[in-house]
């Protein structure tokens, strides 16, 4: 990638453009998955992919192309359809510094490329065993995904930046007659360590999915409850998070003066952060997908509204700064303001004293799936456990929560002190868009009324 990047360099040094941009990259996806006694392998399919976007008499153009020997074609044609496109009527976009700079994660452990298709074959083959055996019947499967990525963002302004990026989750999914279901996910960015070592996790795992298939239906009604680090970060992503990109408000003014600046949307022990620098972590960037470089952006403090996310456009028409969230899930379209690595910040109390506080009510654990409208949302969650006088008492059937997620943050009492990140390779799509690698989290939190069905 190195001399593509030095080709583009030399073909933006001499644009004419008010502004003028090339992102390419190289991937190279590989899929292993285990189902019972199945075994598939895919990959690993390369693929290079390019975007030239070029701003001209305040009209914007874009092209895709699929080869190096294009590139200089597809900064015309974006030149061309600037040119023949409406007027842009924002402020001119705040650009990226000025900076040449590679960063490469394969120096945080064992690189994914350096591990060999046998053994990842083999670790998937072996939990799909393992957790097979624990359950004795049911359906089972392992799968892993990898995705090494190569990219470079240069423009004409003097940005050129290459991220060379180690993608990798493995997912163990199992499924008990009635319909009982658990599912657990691993992902990284940089080092495949993470998945060696992975046998008590399946073991619980397969436990509790065994524990859960004896319990006693839960009546829809609204309860005390605890939730779990994934689903406080399914919470704070899906039903917050999507609410703060800025090119989402920029088409929703309504929404936008509900979350505008120092507006009151939770309780005061609710801190909520974008940080797109935790780069173990998937949904991390050293640069977003416009050459900004990656930051810690604070969105909630003390349950007040403190930034948006933000592109480079989005920035200049609300008068922010960009916040490194940019990002392309499709190339040939603008980047979107999208979040990187979103989670609640943790409290001081442990889950044992969250327990007692509770007293009576439900311990709410993992993310099976859900739906957002706007401010509402509604998530099916895992497991359900019964708590009576602050101790788990008996396991109660998949539960449904749902809500405004004003009301929600608002009605959190209490914070843990256990902050757990999740991250997923295509956890976050919006508006039919590709998936991107997202990382979501926080801690346990006690909340004082939520809907349960």
């Amino acid at each position: 990638m190195q001399k593509y990047r030095e080709l583009a360099e030399k073909l933006l040094a001499g644009s004419e453009a008010d502004f003028a941009e090339l992102h390419i990259e190289q991937t190279a996806k590989t899929t292993v998955a285990q189902a019972g006694l199945n075994h598939t392998n895919s990959g690993p399919v390369e693929q290079f992919t390019g975007t030239a976007r070029v701003l001209v008499e305040n009209k914007w153009g874009i092209h895709e192309f699929s080869s190096p020997d294009q590139m200089q074609n597809a900064l015309s044609l974006a030149s061309s359809l600037a040119m023949h496109s409406r007027p842009y009527l924002n402020p001119f976009p705040i650009l990226p510094p000025a900076i040449r700079d590679t960063y490469s994660d394969d120096s945080n452990g064992v690189p994914l490329s350096d591990v060999s298709l046998r053994e990842k074959t083999f670790l998937c083959r072996h939990y799909c065993d393992l957790l097979g055996a624990s359950l004795t019947r049911g359906s089972v499967k392992v799968t892993y995904d990898e995705l090494l990525r190569d990219k470079v963002i240069v423009n004409s302004s003097g940005t050129s930046v290459r991220e060379v990026e180690n993608l990798g989750s493995i997912k163990a999914q199992a499924v008990l007659p009635g319909d009982f279901a658990a599912s657990e996910q691993f992902a990284v960015r940089g080092s495949f360590d993470l998945f060696r070592g992975r046998e008590k996790h399946i073991e619980r795992m397969s436990r509790n999915l065994l524990t859960r298939a004896k319990t006693t239906g839960i009546a829809s009604g609204t309860y005390r409850v605890i939730l779990d680090p994934e689903l406080t970060g399914i919470l704070i992503h899906e039903a917050f998070g999507h609410l703060v990109e800025a090119d989402f408000l920029e088409n929703n003014p309504a929404v936008a003066h509900m979350l505008r600046t120092g507006s009151a949307v939770g309780s005061e022990c609710v801190n909520i952060i974008d940080d797109s620098l935790l780069m173990n972590h998937p949904g991390s960037m050293k640069w977003d997908d416009e050459g900004t470089p990656g930051a810690r952006t604070k969105l909630v403090s003390s349950g007040r509204i403190v930034s948006w996310l933000h592109t480079m456009e989005t920035a200049a028409k609300f008068d922010a700064v960009p916040t490194g969230n940019a990002r392309i899930s499709e190339h040939g379209k603008p980047p979107e303001a999208r979040m990187t690595c979103t989670y609640m910040e943790p409290g001081t109390t442990s889950l044992e004293k969250l327990k007692l506080r509770l007293n009576n009510g439900l311990y709410l654990k993992g993310f099976m799936g859900g739906a957002t409208d706007m401010d509402r949302f509604s998530i099916a969650v895992q497991e359900a456990w019964v708590v009576r006088n602050g101790t788990i008492h008996k396991p109660g059937t998949p539960v449904v929560i749902s809500g405004k997620v004003t009301d929600v943050l608002g009605s959190i009492l209490d914070t843990g002190d256990d902050l757990q990140l999740t991250g997923s390779l295509s956890g976050c799509s919006r508006r039919g868009g590709n998936a991107i690698a997202v990382t979501y989290g926080g801690p346990h939190v006690l909340i004082s009324e939520m809907q349960v069905r």
